[in-house]
């Protein structure tokens, strides 16, 4: 095999292996930090209505900052619509 055909088959590998350490929805740029994220923020996240928004700042403030995401299900309002934002958010 040639160089350049091996350096076809390693870069296309690259790609593959790359495409399966990133999960599939929303990549780690893209996601919204519940550090950080003001309510309105919070909000462009689906199903997350001011209610929510606020119970999320609200947690934070009384606890300090999620060290999970997981901790999200501790909030009454947001317990329903974990499995829709969970990869759409991150701790940083």
């Amino acid at each position: 095999m040639t160089r350049i055909g091996k350096s076809v088959i390693g870069l296309a590998l690259m790609c593959l292996l790359g495409a399966a350490v990133i999960p599939s929805g929303a990549r780690a740029a893209d996601k919204v930090n519940i550090n950080t994220a003001s309510e309105q923020e919070l909000m462009k996240l689906p199903d997350v209505n001011e209610a929510r928004a606020k119970g999320i700042v609200g947690y934070r403030k009384s606890n300090g900052e999620f060290i999970q995401v997981d901790e999200l299900e501790l909030i009454p309002q947001v317990k329903p619509i974990y499995n829709k934002i969970k990869d759409l958010v991150v701790v940083e």
